[in-house]
């Protein structure tokens, strides 16, 4: 005999999950998974302060927004997807059902979050309804990729609302359900231990809906299973075998498994702090060597081993160029950005969902986050780049204490000094950079600031007057008042194409959309010098960038 529950219980159930849902603490900050919060006030900030290609992206991603506003869904219960090499053109009408609706949402979300407009928030959240309520099975020989590689974008849409007072707790309640029930259980986790390019989009789906549900257990044992797959797929000499040897398709497929395996990686570094992107594996293989391989025949499609005239980008296709946009902000590798410039702005929209929309998402990346503590007391710091006179030296240091330790640069050469470089990815956008500096007697013109190819594009003295900003005139804008065996933070966010810096201290604004000491078109690197002419010790400690 069927239960009867009557309404009160019903009700008063359901605003038992909605208490424990609103109670529970995230594992993970939220937006999160590809868009963080970070970044979208990075997009914002960018946007509003004119940089491109955020600018021209913002410029591309509004009007597409406004004509999905009368769009309507079309999610259906069973979704039957045939092989693409069985019958291309059913794979394609049954895909691009899927298809446009997560171009619809993904775009109106992210829209919404760059503007604040509701209507949009309106509109995205009607497509994840109608997925939720409506999907139940997932059919046919691709059913399970294209589910996965293209209903992932439905997870970035869901991330991108999350904050959205509009979207109700039966709402997404009822998305948290499809996404166990029907995208993990018969999609992404059902893929994600074969061994080509549906397991790396297998990995990707699944840690994006792991970080969706606040699931560290399941997140963590994905991450351990992309390293696996980093290690198994990439050759030594980069090449990935199983999609390399495609023939003329190899170019694409290597992209095509890259740009899962990357976007992953990505969502590794947010969410738990493993650094894949410069990890190399137990077998000596990087991703690196990987996106090497990949564009040295991008460049070069004329020598690709695997048969004459591989498939390349058309005009209107932007694969490949997103990938290496993305990279170009975790290596410092000029030919990357080289190369995405071409097609910039990049609002790359096609039927899978990894390093889409760039031009106005990128940003709200940790650049450097260095404390100095994993360093060994009294010696350079290994990652730093560092430059010395006789009786000067850049050393890790045990102040404050021996576990909390500093950078020391220590000059005793009237006529030298020492110097500790940290280098990072070209950015043109937005940088903010933020460190504390202590010294423990007045050491005058000891400097410090971002540098864009060696020139100070935002340049940092101490003087007797105390901090001071020196201007494109050579000018000094007093600061900050100092004092011996204090600690100062100062923070910078500096605008290359503006050409302007605002400069913090101790959290205080302290001098607004200064120009520039040397005009550049890029920031790639934070310096701390001793000085010319004077001596002294200075300490530096906690210095973070973001873009």
């Amino acid at each position: 005999m069927r239960k009867r529950w009557s309404l009160a219980v019903l009700t008063a159930a359901g605003l038992a999950v909605q208490m424990a849902l609103c109670s529970a603490v995230s594992a993970y900050p939220h937006p999160g998974g590809v868009h963080s919060a970070k970044q979208l006030t990075s997009a914002k900030r960018n946007i509003a302060g004119g940089s491109q290609p955020w600018v021209d992206g913002r410029n591309e991603l509004i009007p597409r927004a406004e004509f999905y506003l009368s769009e309507p869904p079309s999610a259906v219960t069973d979704f039957n997807v045939p092989g693409y090499y069985e019958d291309p053109a059913g794979h394609t009408r049954a895909s691009e059902v899927l298809q446009n609706d997560v171009r619809a949402a993904y775009t109106l979300a992210l829209a919404y979050q760059l503007t604040g407009k509701t209507a949009y928030a309106e509109k995205a959240k009607s497509f994840l309804a109608n997925w939720a309520g409506k999907n139940t099975r997932i059919s046919g020989t691709d059913g399970p990729l294209v589910m996965t590689y293209s209903g992932v974008g439905l997870i970035h849409a869901a991330e991108l609302l999350r904050d959205y007072s509009g979207w109700n707790i039966a709402d997404k309640i009822a998305f948290e359900t499809w996404l166990t029930g029907v995208y993990l259980a018969k999609a992404a986790n059902a893929i994600k231990t074969e061994s080509n390019n549906w397991g790396d989009w297998g990995i990707y789906g699944a840690m994006s809906a792991y970080y969706y549900k606040d699931d560290n257990v399941q997140l963590n044992a994905e991450i351990i299973r992309l390293k696996n797959k980093i290690e198994s797929s990439i050759a030594a000499d980069g090449s990935m075998p199983q999609e390399a040897g495609r023939g003329v398709s190899g170019l694409w497929y290597t992209y095509f498994a890259l740009a899962p395996i990357t976007s992953a990686a990505h969502i590794a570094k947010e969410a738990a702090g493993i650094d894949l992107f410069h990890w190399t594996s137990p077998g000596g293989t990087t991703i690196k060597q990987a996106l090497d391989y990949l564009l040295y025949y991008m460049n070069h499609p004329d020598q690709w081993p695997y048969g004459e005239n591989p498939r390349m980008p058309g005009s209107s296709e932007d694969w490949g160029y997103n990938l290496f946009e993305a990279m170009s902000d975790y290596y410092d590798e000029p030919s990357y950005k080289d190369f995405a410039s071409a097609r910039e702005p990049i609002m790359y929209l096609s039927s899978h969902f990894a390093w889409n929309l760039l031009s106005v998402t990128k940003g709200g990346l940790r650049l450097t986050e260095e404390n100095f503590d994993s360093y060994t007391s009294t010696a350079a710091p290994y990652s730093w780049t560092v430059s010395k006179s006789a009786n000067t030296s850049a050393v890790v240091w045990n102040i404050p204490t021996a576990t909390d330790k500093s950078l020391k640069i220590w000059d005793m050469n009237a006529a030298g000094t020492a110097a500790a470089t940290k280098v990072f990815p070209d950015q043109y956008g937005i940088v903010e950079a933020e460190w504390k500096f202590m010294y423990t007697a007045l050491f005058p013109s000891a400097k410090f600031g971002l540098k864009g190819a060696g020139a100070y594009a935002a340049e940092l003295l101490t003087t007797p007057s105390g901090l001071v900003y020196r201007s494109s005139t050579g000018s000094d804008i007093v600061l900050q008042g100092l004092s011996p065996n204090t600690w100062y933070s100062v923070k910078l966010i500096a605008n290359p194409f503006a050409g302007k810096v605002d400069i913090y201290v101790n959290g205080v604004l302290k001098a607004s959309g200064v120009t520039f000491h040397s005009a550049v078109s890029f920031l790639d690197r934070i310096e701390f010098a001793g000085a010319w002419g004077e001596t002294g010790t200075l300490y530096i400690d906690q210095v973070n960038i973001t873009n």
